[in-house]
């Protein structure tokens, strides 16, 4: 029973611990502006989807259209975010109550996670609560503010469980084969950071085991093959649409993805010296929206843990993974993580050094367990009992004789006493236990849930008040949209959030992490482009050009202004012009404008149209992936369906392939002889597909050893 009712308990302190966001509907954790801006809108659009009877693949509410899986974020193909937007909206929008849930949910998670670790080798039910209550509760993943960084963070424990039981001979294939899965799934999550850390760590693993036993060799090959078969899900998609794009890392302009990530990026993310300080000692500071404490309690037990490390070899090995994953964090201030940086193919794209605080507040979780196993097995070290105390003293005499300080601080100091006084008492091992889980869970709540805003107070919320904003402009929109189809521009300051993919609205432009190069290429941001593109409305609270005329006027002040010369979202064209390079097509759409009701511009080779006036295009459906036109031609030409261009649509003419044209360098063409046609768009990825086949197989591989008795 005890092995049943243990991990419950544990399931119900994490509810306990995180009682703000499960028992109260006033606070929040994901007051941030990636995550209102961004990360949110994007989730709300795939859920929408879901609940209209669609499995999107590709977003038309962002950039005229962008791949929903190349974009990688917020994990569109994560199991458990999938579950999480398969619950009830509240008239057609994501929860909160959910949100909130699905947050804690994950660092739940996480705990079973590393007390199953902890339990498969041997350590204690009290060493093994200890550790995944600063693991899910503490440190990386409880002050990380992304969703998807922390669902990927998850997995970790248990990639390294069941590594560590095949490298020791346990049902090795099968365990190769589960440490594969999980690392796998780990790169579903919607952040690549994490995992490729975490890859890093498990080819090293496999490659000392390799050089001390050849055996290992046919597992390692199955462990890594089952990590890149379950991954290909995710990966495929995000390489393709990376290839095609430009990524915003913080530097002046964007790069490619040949393009070495610049090193001054990596010093602004690094864990600075000072920063260790805080693993232990409570602190507003946030390093990349993260931090590393985990308290006295837990810190303090990784001190004895680490002592024993001469009669304990994994805890050695522990060691050794703390201390490099330290050493990464610190980033530029150290040499190691510039040498790595500047050896290690593709580590560049982990531009945050600090994520590497996942791996260090892993480490010191195990060596905490390990260390409240030595405490019970043997008298308490005095050392320990007096360190504690020196500690208290210091901390609270500091905290006392400077007011100013944060308060926590000189709670840390008073629990740093008790700490030292439950060693001196004559306590029994499970008051003992209760006074420092006690501790421990007092110190990270403090940091922990610190940031939670709550939705009452007028100076919180200020990221998460921009997606209450608005949402009678929407309905405007929505209106229109009935009549004919609707494109929206922004100005940014008066609505900073993906406003097309939070409320089902088209838009040319919002919030990515990178966009295709064909459209940074077709600068969305003239008039020219936006009437190409047909924007037909404008949101700000100022016309952006002449000719804008105001139509509706929302609670927040902003306005919604129509354009003066949109084009229609399809049309057809019966003159091509060939540009040499793209100053060439630039200067056809920007300088020496062509007139895009008659002619479009293709770089390189074009068809043959005829001359001819007077046909009729319509739009007949549309959802995420499939669009339907009608096309009444009067003679050859091309039907132009203003949608940006990218590889895996696939187009149709009365049902027989039909090839697509980069018309204008960025937008779709299809060319349809004389007649009434109907033509048809679908996104059918290669990518995608391939990628999920190769997810099958892993499942099934995985499937396959796992029931296997040998």
């Amino acid at each position: 029973m005890k092995n049943k009712l243990v991990p419950a308990g544990l399931f119900l302190l994490v509810l306990v611990f995180f009682w703000k966001l499960t028992l109260t509907n006033e606070f929040v954790w994901f007051d941030h502006p990636d995550m209102c801006y961004l990360e949110i809108p994007r989730l709300q659009f795939q859920a929408r989807e879901f609940h209209l009877g669609h499995f999107p693949l590709w977003d038309p509410s962002i950039w005229a259209g962008q791949s929903l899986i190349g974009q990688t974020q917020p994990g569109p193909l994560f199991p458990l975010t999938f579950l999480f937007l398969l619950l009830p909206l509240d008239h057609g929008y994501l929860q909160y109550a959910y949100l909130n849930g699905y947050w804690v949910l994950l660092h739940a998670l996480a705990a079973l996670a590393c007390y199953a670790l902890c339990r498969d080798w041997g350590l204690s039910r009290t060493g093994a609560l200890l550790a995944a209550i600063g693991f899910g509760c503490g440190g990386f993943l409880g002050t990380v503010a992304w969703l998807d960084v922390a669902a990927g963070a998850i997995f970790t424990p248990l990639v390294l469980l069941y590594l560590s039981r095949a490298l020791e001979g346990r049902r090795p294939y099968a365990s190769a084969a589960c440490a594969g899965l999980f690392l796998g799934l780990a790169w579903l999550s919607g952040h690549h950071e994490i995992p490729l850390l975490v890859s890093f760590l498990f080819l090293t693993i496999w490659a000392i085991a390799i050089w001390h036993r050849r055996a290992a060799l046919p597992l390692a090959f199955i462990a890594v093959l089952i990590a890149g078969l379950v991954a290909a899900l995710q990966v495929l998609p995000t390489v393709e649409f990376g290839r095609l794009s430009q990524r915003w890392v913080g530097t002046a302009e964007p790069v490619g993805w040949d393009d070495r990530i610049p090193y001054t990026i990596a010093t602004v993310y690094s864990l600075p010296a000072r920063g260790l300080l805080t693993t232990f000692l409570p602190s507003a500071d946030r390093y990349a929206d993260c931090a590393p404490f985990l308290g006295l309690a837990i810190v303090a037990l990784a001190l004895v843990g680490l002592s024993t490390a001469n009669q304990t070899p994994r805890v050695r090995w522990i060691a050794v993974a703390t201390a490099v994953s330290l050493l990464f964090a610190l980033g530029a201030a150290t040499p190691f993580h510039g040498t790595l940086y500047s050896l290690l193919p593709g580590l560049g794209k982990a531009r945050v050094p600090v994520r590497a605080l996942h791996l260090f507040n892993l480490g010191l979780c195990l060596l905490a367990a390990y260390g409240w196993d030595e405490l019970r097995s043997r008298p308490f070290p005095p050392l320990l009992q007096r360190g504690l105390l020196l500690v208290g003293i210091l901390i609270t005499g500091w905290a006392i004789g400077h007011p100013a300080l944060d308060d926590r601080l000189l709670l840390s100091g008073f629990l740093a006493l008790a700490l030292a006084a439950s060693l001196s008492a004559k306590l029994t091992p499970t008051a003992l236990a209760a006074v420092w889980i006690t501790v421990a869970l007092t110190e990270l709540h403090g940091v922990t849930t610190a940031t939670y805003s709550s939705r009452y107070r007028d100076d919180q919320n200020r990221f998460l008040k921009r997606l209450e904003e608005n949402k009678d402009i929407a309905d405007f929109l929505r209106a229109a949209e009935r009549v004919s189809p609707v494109r929206i521009a922004v100005k940014e300051d008066d609505v900073p959030i993906n406003y097309g993919d939070y409320h089902g609205v088209d838009a040319i432009q919002g919030y990515v992490a990178g966009a295709p190069v064909n459209l940074l290429r077709a600068e969305l941001h003239t008039d020219r482009s936006q009437s190409l593109f047909a924007v037909t409305h404008y949101l700000g609270k100022q016309p952006a050009r002449a000719g804008q005329v105001s139509l509706f006027e929302g609670r927040s002040g902003v306005k919604v202004f129509a354009n003066p010369d949109p084009m229609p979202r399809a049309w057809s064209v019966h003159e091509i012009i060939r540009a040499s390079d793209g100053p060439d097509l630039r200067d056809r759409i920007q300088v020496q404008p062509i007139d895009f009701h008659r002619q479009a511009v293709l770089l390189g080779d074009a068809p043959a149209l005829e001359t001819c006036d007077g046909d009729d295009v319509k739009l007949m459906s549309r959802n995420p992936d499939r669009v339907r036109l009608a096309a009444a031609m009067r003679c050859t030409g091309m039907v132009i369906l203003a949608d940006s261009y990218y590889p895996g649509w696939q187009a149709t003419v009365d049902g027989r392939p039909a090839p697509i044209w980069e018309a204008y360098g960025a937008i779709r063409g299809v060319v349809v002889p004389t007649g009434t046609h109907q033509v048809e768009f679908r996104f059918r990825p290669g990518s995608v597909y391939l990628g999920a086949a190769l997810f099958l197989l892993g499942l099934l591989a995985t499937g396959v050893l796992v029931l296997l008795r040998r």
